[in-house]
């Protein structure tokens, strides 16, 4: 916040709504508030002056005497003559019936002095006593007049872009697309009141703030006692510092103007805007999965919006496309990823996607190489951008998926009374034709080796083999004569 005071820039905490009035009032009573200077040379006047002794043009103040002692009886009459700046004066009488104060209202062009207060500068005030016949002088004092009104700006948006509440937080630096809620405190110099405009209607309308080069009415809040309205910058309005610029009058002749900071930690400024990215990963048939095969296409689908924020900046939101001079890009890869390089520890691609426009969001494909190796954190870092400068940004990450080559087949071991189970299917690497063949197989190799083995035993000598001894027994008699016979 900063006021603009005889070409003084003055700032106030950013925090604190009232600092920056407490800073005005401070300021009021550092130029005006001292007491004008008088001097009194009646012996019988106490005091002579204007309170309050600093207004505002088209202010009232009151001229007030004190005697503390009496000529005599009807003989306490004094004259006070109020001399403008210009030249112009204007006397009322005190004619004290008693001891003590009298005081006559000046700046009421109906009653007291019978004119206003209408010119800025010094009022010089002299009172005189008068004792029937002449004017002696009694005392001398000085009214200062000023029609300066002193100007503080302080700034809220409407919401909290990062949060979306909408709760008109005090800030300095807004996005793009945001809205910015420029006040001013308006308070007159003599007396740090504000320029009220329900109590002063003249000043509606007479109290103008000026945006990128946009003036506009500001309009008066009755509670919180400031003036404000509201700007919106656009998707490309300049980053950086701007400035509020107010000019301001009551509508009775008193004027100010204010300017906010045009450098340092309490200036206004203008920053990017954040785009929401929010990425799908797609198959071939257009659904989202988390496992690809060699070969196949992986489709990144983007949807890139600029964000209301709950402010009223209608204009804004909406789709990122070429209308805006969009870009959206992904970076492919699978493991850790380095924010400095914008690269992961295993690099796949890198990915230009193009704008959908039946949809408005933006399409990318992958095919993956036929010798990929497996994957399991596979990842795609989004970054879109518009065409202003420095441009409209935001990122996302994809959601991780994998990358896996079909498996070989597997060899299931099966016993051989399952071949007898008419439901077996599956194969056992040995189908019943083959293993046939390896028993005929075997079988002949079997007879082959039998056969030789008894060639091998013909060829051996008679004395090489071995005889059994006969188990000796006593012959039976039919035996002997049957052996008998045959010799």
């Amino acid at each position: 916040m900063a006021t603009r005071y005889g070409g003084l820039d003055v700032s106030a905490r950013k925090g604190g709504r009232w600092a920056a009035v407490l800073l005005a009032l401070a300021l009021a009573g550092m130029w005006g508030g001292r007491p004008a200077s008088a001097e009194v040379v009646d012996s019988h006047v106490l005091s002579f002056g204007a309170d309050p002794a600093y207004v505002n043009i088209n202010f009232t103040t009151s001229i007030s005497v004190t005697i503390g002692t009496s000529y005599g009886a009807s003989s306490d009459n004094y004259t006070a003559t109020v001399t403008k700046p210009s030249g112009s004066a204007s006397t009322a009488w005190y004619n004290f019936s008693t001891l003590g104060t009298l005081s006559v209202e000046y700046g009421n062009a109906s009653g007291g002095f019978m004119t206003t207060v209408d010119e800025v500068g010094s009022y010089s005030l002299r009172l005189e006593y008068f004792n029937g016949t002449a004017f002696t002088p009694a005392a001398y004092a000085t009214l200062l007049v000023t029609d300066e009104l002193i100007v503080v700006t302080e700034a809220a948006t409407a919401s909290n872009e990062y949060t979306d509440v909408h709760n008109c937080p005090i800030a300095q630096e807004f996005q793009r697309g945001g809205e910015v809620i420029a006040r001013a405190y308006v308070t007159y110099a003599s007396n740090g009141q504000f320029v009220n405009g329900t109590a002063n209607p003249a000043a509606k309308g007479n109290i103008t703030g000026t945006i990128w080069g946009l003036t506009k009415n500001l309009t008066w809040q009755n509670v919180y006692h400031f003036w404000r309205a509201a700007f919106f910058p656009a998707w490309n309005t300049s980053a950086g510092v701007f400035q509020f610029y107010v000019d301001a009058s009551d509508g009775k002749g008193n004027f100010g103007s204010g300017v906010s900071f045009a450098f340092g930690l309490t200036a206004w400024k203008i920053v990017p805007a954040i785009l929401k990215v929010v990425p799908a990963v797609l198959n071939a048939s257009g659904g989202e999965t988390v496992l690809f095969r060699p070969g196949e296409t992986v489709t990144i689908k983007v949807a890139v919006t600029y964000e209301g924020h709950k402010a009223h900046n209608f204009a804004f939101p909406g789709p990122l496309n070429q209308t805006r001079g969009g870009q959206v890009n992904a970076t492919l890869g699978a493991g850790t990823f380095n924010t400095a390089t914008n690269m992961y520890a295993t690099f796949l691609a890198n990915m230009t996607l193009a704008l959908d426009v039946p949809t408005q969001t933006w399409i990318g494909n992958y095919q993956v190489p036929a010798n990929q190796a497996n994957l399991t954190d596979v990842q795609a870092r989004i970054s879109a951008t518009d065409g202003t400068n420095p441009p409209n940004a935001g990122g996302a990450f994809t959601t991780r998926f994998a990358i896996k080559a079909t498996p070989a087949p597997q060899i299931i071991e099966v016993p051989n009374d399952i071949y007898h189970n008419a439901t077996v299917t599956q194969s056992t690497g040995f189908e019943v034709p083959i293993v046939g063949g390896i028993a005929i197989l075997l079988l002949a190799v079997g007879v082959g080796v039998g056969y030789v083995m008894s060639k091998m035993r013909k060829k051996e000598p008679p004395e090489s083999r071995e005889v059994e001894p006969e188990e000796h027994t006593e012959p039976h008699e039919e035996n002997t004569k049957e052996k008998e016979g045959e010799t």
